[in-house]
């Protein structure tokens, strides 16, 4: 870099010298032409006798060389003009003064300086060429035509002139070389002061080019290295040696796009002079990489473009602006994960600063959600508007954090349950809040979550109660249906039997019930099978044709496929009839009733399952649920039908049946509009190919034996119900065995120590208070281990025969039961008995 510096300087400083030295020898042969043509020529002149036009062409060439010194002093410098000048005036006087024999050809020579001084190129040669033959021919037109010259009058003019000419001459050549010798000793002193200040510009420039804490780099056009500083230097690990000759492409990670390719159009476009300014992948020259910050901008050297780049290392600030990117985005998600938005409120404008999150929760766009106080305040809910106000101004005044849950209107016109934590985080200088940051978190999940668990525990507890009411009305029931069976053969009136059949038609309603008690509370767990559930649907849209009225329209939205369900075929059947005759009942003037199935892919974050279910919706057109009545409607008793026409366990059979079978349901409604109930059952695993696993075949009973004699055989009754107690024996001693009772386990086992060689059979009620089925039947058979064992029960045991039969019950019976069974059960395992088995 230093010789181009030098150069151009250099070119600069000659370009001025020359032509303030042209100037300068210009005015001294004006001067000299003037003073030597009226000092020194005119009088010498005078003393010849010359025509008077050599004394006129020296006068008039001395005032001429005066004016052109003028003009020359004003700014105009008239050299071809002067030299013209002066040749026309000596062509002119070589005739006047002799000729050859004349001095006017001396005179030539200080022409010839005039023109090697003032010309140059091929200006010059030209007119030297054109100055000799000018005095060629002039000899050669003096020796042609001697008649037009005129000859001197006298030798000694000749002298005279002579000597005038070489004095001239002589005044005139010594000037020149004084001059030339007085402005080269000046110019070497110039030269030599310009030299010392272009070495000390040089170290300035030197000082200033490696002070900048910068690393600068000077580039070719062609991406060659032509200079670099002590901070570039340090920065790529390189002495200058190493940096000057290589390529840009050696400074660069080499992979795109930080090739040589790219940074080529950087410098490139900063060549058309438009400064680029950006970050690079820079490798040093040990093969370390690191990030940069290179600004290009041109500059011309001596006519020739070169690329100066001045290079930071942010290395550091990459690594910090990634830190913050990476905790920015960990909060993004973190927020985004926990359904969370963050929020600034300016309590002074009210304008307020949301993230995405918050407009997509809301359902809206993010690039046009307006958000402020007043907005805000727009979308809450009407119930829910005097308390949040009422927080968020507690909040302001105590300067504490603020949380509180509330629902807020969605784009779609629905609510969302958010929950709101604020804190003031400024304050003016008078401690009133002026800034509040903040998250709202996406509750809506939860809220639904905690309502079906209210809704869960509220079912769970009005099921326990049931399945307790159920307990009881069985034992209430029992002894009922069994009195009437054997009340009824002994009637002879035929109207007291058919009141006795009213009695039994009664109890039997009222058993029905309480299946349907048991159902809710989830105690009728039966043998379930892998179930196509197709046929099930078509066969109830060909009841319902049948049977509902033609005002309703019915419509069948059921594909094919292979999706089975593990399920009990008669309580799936009680399901779709109750969401049936409902969808029936709430279109009285007519309407259209669809049954459809679908299957369905629960997520994995779905509220009540995940994976495949097969989705089963009733809908109608009917007159729709009211708001107030949505969370009872599945409740037990609860019904909206007139007296008479309904139990109210419809809905909460449907309910403990499905969640029974892992599934749940999923009502729509609104009102005047029509109501849709999704029954969702997880999908059979690996019955998708269609491939059911057999429904369990029932065991073929044994081959029938003589029954013995009526009336042969002991049985003992423990029940702790006195009425079901009585009505048992009654009906066994009827029928001709043996009867030993008892109302608790403990008296029991004692009856049975005493009786062991008479008693051949054992019915004992499940629930009794202090000894209780199972338990007396272990302790029966410590005594008699080929006891057999009959169990009855006001719940369903069917789902814990093995372990009941483990322990010893040949049988269990569920209450309430009839005559006709007990005996065909109770003869059944007397015969068992007498065989041995």
């Amino acid at each position: 870099m230093k010789v181009p510096l030098l150069q151009r300087i250099a070119d600069g400083f000659k370009g001025d010298v020359s032509a303030e030295l042209r100037v300068r020898i210009f005015r001294l042969i004006c001067g000299m032409t003037f003073t030597l043509c009226l000092l020194v020529v005119a009088p010498l002149n005078f003393m010849q006798e010359l025509p008077l036009g050599v004394h006129v062409s020296n006068i008039v060439l001395g005032l001429s060389a005066a004016i052109f010194y003028w003009q020359s002093c004003r700014g105009r410098h008239l050299y071809f003009l002067f030299l013209a000048l002066i040749v026309g005036m000596l062509d002119y006087v070589f005739f006047l003064n002799a000729g050859i024999d004349g001095s006017i050809g001396a005179y030539f020579f200080p022409v010839l300086v005039f023109v090697m001084t003032m010309f140059e190129g091929w200006t010059r040669r030209v007119l030297v060429f054109g100055l000799w033959m000018n005095v060629a021919l002039l000899f050669l037109l003096g020796h042609l035509y001697p008649e037009w010259v005129t000859p001197f009058a006298d030798p000694l003019d000749r002298l005279i002139d002579v000597e005038t000419s070489y004095i001239c001459c002589f005044l005139a050549l010594g000037a020149v070389l004084w001059f030339v010798l007085l402005n080269y000793r000046r110019e070497q002193q110039l030269l030599t002061e310009t030299a010392t200040r272009l070495v000390t510009s040089e170290a300035h420039y030197r000082e200033i080019f490696n002070s900048t804490s910068d690393a600068l780099v000077v580039y070719a056009p062609d991406g060659r290295i032509m200079d670099a500083n002590d901070q570039a230097c340090a920065l790529f690990q390189a002495d200058r040696k190493v940096f000057v000759g290589r390529s840009v492409g050696d400074l660069s990670s080499g992979e795109p796009p930080y090739t040589s390719k790219e940074i080529l159009e950087y410098l490139h476009q900063a060549q058309q002079g438009n400064t680029q300014v950006f970050e690079w992948r820079s490798r040093r020259f040990n093969g370390e990489l690191f990030w940069s910050e290179v600004a290009l901008r041109v500059w011309a050297v001596n006519g020739e473009q070169r690329v100066i780049a001045s290079i930071r290392d942010i290395t550091q600030r990459k690594q910090t602006q990634e830190k913050i990117l990476l905790n920015e985005e960990r909060t993004r998600l973190a927020l985004w994960a926990s359904n969370q938005s963050w929020f600034e409120v300016n309590l002074k404008t009210g304008k307020t600063l949301t993230s995405p999150e918050y407009a997509l929760m809301l359902g809206y766009d993010p690039n046009n959600f307006v958000s402020n106080l007043e907005v805000w305040m727009d979308r809450l809910h009407p119930d829910d508007r005097p308390e949040v106000l009422r927080i968020f101004r507690a909040s302001q005044a105590s300067g504490e954090i603020g949380a509180h849950e509330y629902r807020l209107r969605t784009a779609s016109g629905g609510w969302k349950w958010v929950r709101s934590v604020g804190k003031v985080v400024e304050s003016d200088a008078a401690g009133r809040p002026v800034r509040v940051l903040g998250t709202h978190m996406d509750i809506t999940e939860r809220k639904e979550l905690e309502n079906q668990l209210l809704h869960s525990q509220r079912l769970e507890a009005v099921g326990t109660l049931a399945s307790g009411v159920a307990h009881d009305l069985n034992n209430i029931l029992t002894p009922m249906l069994m009195a009437s069976g054997i009340l009824r053969d002994k009637l002879a009136d035929a109207k007291d039997r058919e009141l006795m059949s009213l009695l039994d038609d009664g109890g039997r309603r009222g058993a029905a019930i309480v299946r349907q008690l048991l159902a809710f509370s989830r105690n009728l767990a039966q043998d379930r099978v892998a179930l196509d559930p197709r046929p099930l649907l078509k066969g109830m849209v060909q009841l319902m044709r049948a049977t509902f009225p033609k005002e309703i329209k019915i419509v069948e939205e059921i594909p094919e496929g292979h999706e089975l369900v593990e399920a009990e075929s008669n309580q799936l059947h009680q399901v779709f009839m109750n969401l049936c005759v409902n969808a029936r009942d709430a279109m009285p003037s007519g309407g259209t009733l669809t049954l459809a199935m679908e299957r369905l892919e629960l997520p994995t974050a779905s509220i009540a399952g995940h994976g495949p279910h097969l989705v089963f919706s009733v809908a109608d057109t009917g007159h729709g649920i009211p708001d107030e009545i949505i969370d009872r409607i599945f409740d037990p008793f609860f019904t909206t039908k007139s007296q008479g026409k309904g139990t109210g366990l419809g809905l909460a059979s449907v309910h403990g049946i499905i969640k029974s079978h892992h599934g749940f349901v999923r009502l729509e409604t609104r009102v005047g509009q029509g109501t849709v109930f999704r029954v969702y059952l997880p999908v059979l695993l690996g019955s998708i190919d269609g491939k059911a696993r057999p429904a369990p075949v029932a065991k073929p009973a044994p081959p029938s034996r003589p029954e013995r004699p009526k009336g042969r055989g002991s049985v003992l009754v423990v029940d702790d119900d006195p009425g079901v107690l009585s009505v048992t024996g009654r009906l066994l001693q009827t029928e001709g065995y043996q009867v030993f009772t008892s109302t608790n386990g403990s008296e029991g086992l004692q009856i049975l120590r005493e009786k062991r060689a008479e008693i051949d059979l054992v019915i004992t009620d499940f629930s009794m208070p202090d000894m209780d089925g199972p338990t007396l039947a272990v302790e029966l058979r410590k005594i008699a281990p080929a006891l057999k064992i009959i169990g009855v029960s006001g719940l369903n045991h069917q789902h814990r025969m093995d372990e009941l039969k483990a322990i010893g019950f040949c049988e269990v019976l569920n209450k309430p039961y009839e005559m006709d069974v007990l005996l065909q059960v109770v003869r059944r395992h007397m015969i068992s008995s007498a065989n041995g088995s």
